[in-house]
């Protein structure tokens, strides 16, 4: 069930986590980062990721490496990327997020 998101900017990673509700990796839900939340960037898991960025784009965010920070940027990124999530609640807009 999809929840309607208030397009409130998340101020932290746990505000963040409760606002968009990370799905489980169906690939690695056990043993994967973020309590089994996060995409890998190859296979099948990015081929999920892609699969979702092309029916619904604000449904995906990135993981990335900025100078050392991990940081959360809503869409699809490549440069810099560390894995991917995808969430129950679409982003409205372009947020980024420090984890």
């Amino acid at each position: 069930m999809e929840t309607k998101n208030k397009c409130a900017p998340a101020l932290n990673f746990d505000d963040w986590w409760d606002a968009y509700h990370p799905i489980k990796n169906p690939f690695d839900s056990t043993n994967g980062a973020f309590d089994g939340c996060m995409f890998e960037t190859f296979g099948v898991e990015y081929q999920q990721v892609v699969k979702t960025h092309e029916a619904t784009p604000n449904k995906v965010w990135t993981l990335l490496d900025c100078d050392g920070a991990m940081l959360i940027a809503s869409g699809w990124h490549y440069v810099n990327r560390m894995g991917y999530f995808i969430t129950e609640v679409a982003c409205c807009e372009e947020l980024e997020f420090t984890v």
